[in-house]
């Protein structure tokens, strides 16, 4: 898989998301192999995704090198982030974790758009389940 590819399938992935309202993604291919995605998912309920990902394509599987995902709530306060930044050294799970909204990290498996647009999901579902009983 080329960088571009690489790139096409991330479009896939938002446009399959019946969260996703509209977005704006920047796509930068630095060769081939080698491209940098960032960007802003508007969601349902006023969220929003901000992604940022360094991926090198090949070998296969494509290999994000930097990752950050950070799903706010429509006060556009954090509601988690998951990065890969290699500041919590003596996590089991590092470089990989994720910050809560207090911003205390904890262990997370690498993480990839897919995986972080189901987590969403499940979290925005929840929360507009709630505002919608009471």
């Amino acid at each position: 898989m080329n960088a571009q590819a690489y790139y096409h399938r991330v479009t896939e992935i938002i446009a399959a998301c019946p969260l996703v309202i509209s977005l704006d993604i920047a796509f930068r291919e630095i060769d081939e192999n080698e491209c940098y995605i960032k960007g802003v998912l508007h969601l349902t309920g006023g969220h929003t995704l901000h992604l940022a990902e360094y991926v090198v394509t090949e070998p296969e599987p494509p290999t994000r090198l930097k990752y950050r995902y950070q799903l706010q709530g429509a006060d556009q306060l954090r509601v988690v982030r998951w990065d890969n930044a290699p500041h919590h050294q003596n996590m089991e799970t590092s470089p990989h974790h994720w910050h809560d909204a207090d911003n205390i990290a904890h262990p997370s498996p690498a993480m990839d758009l897919e995986s972080v647009l189901a987590q969403a999901l499940a979290i925005v579902g929840e929360k507009l389940a709630r505002e919608s009983s009471t």
